[in-house]
């Protein structure tokens, strides 16, 4: 072949190849493979172990010397705020289960306490109030406490509409209620309250309960103050933190 002829030639198969818009070479070459996607890492559910204590207890509130409240096992840390930080005024709750029983003790820091409704399944929520849920799903059961030592139980179901909730289920809840201030006063430098509890595990649906049973269960608190936003806190709120019996 002439070399005019075959640089002729080569000229064309150039031409061909840039229609194309890459060389041979390049047309033959794999594509990359694409980045592995890397599984999402599920949320750590929050798990208080409850210890087992020996019953029954007298719901009295009176915590000085009473022995099972002693330890440090089986207690929140700080409640949380929706900011993730340590709610202030400091907020925790303690718990331990026996004689067919669920024992809690609530500790509310507060520097102005409010409680007015008095009615069983009152609007408990205007008040200085602990909010309790156990269970999760479509059936919960909820308890809120107050400072007064007010009691609003319901059993709530998720229907096609939100969570529809009775008023007519009863927690059977023994409560006593322990404050150190005036209420309903402003600027008496109120300090805390202390809500001592126990609630029957039967009343929950758990006949059955025993070491390793584990209780899907929240908690929140939310400070009601003058002319200001309430402050609030919760353990366990999301996912669904759980209670795990301990032997």
């Amino acid at each position: 072949m002439r070399p005019l002829h075959r640089l002729a030639i080569l000229a064309l198969a150039a031409a061909a190849a840039g229609a194309c818009g890459q060389t041979p070479a390049a047309r033959a070459a794999p594509a990359p493979a694409s980045a592995a996607r890397v599984p999402a890492t599920p949320p750590v559910v929050a798990t208080l172990a409850v210890p087992r204590i020996a019953g029954p207890v007298k719901i009295n509130a009176e915590l000085e010397g009473k022995k099972m409240w002693e330890s440090d096992t089986g207690v929140t840390p700080n409640f949380k705020d929706a900011a993730g930080h340590g709610m202030v005024p400091f907020t925790q709750a303690k718990a331990r289960w026996g004689d067919g029983q669920l024992y809690l003790m609530l500790y509310a820091g507060d520097l102005d306490l409010q409680g007015r409704v008095r009615a069983h399944d009152g609007a408990v929520e205007r008040d200085d109030a602990f909010h309790l849920e156990f269970g999760a799903g479509d059936e919960v059961r909820v308890i809120s406490v107050s400072v007064l030592g007010t009691v609003a139980d319901a059993l709530c179901h998720r229907g096609a509409t939100g969570r529809g909730c009775d008023p007519r289920w009863e927690s059977h809840a023994r409560v006593a209620v322990d404050k150190d201030g005036t209420l309903n006063k402003i600027g008496d430098n109120d300090e805390e309250w202390v809500v001592e509890m126990a609630v029957p595990l039967a009343s929950l649906g758990l006949e059955e309960a025993g070491p390793g049973t584990r209780i899907p269960f929240s908690i929140r608190r939310c400070e009601v103050g003058h002319g200001q936003d309430h402050g609030c806190g919760g353990w366990g709120d999301s996912p669904r933190g759980e209670l795990a019996l301990a032997p």
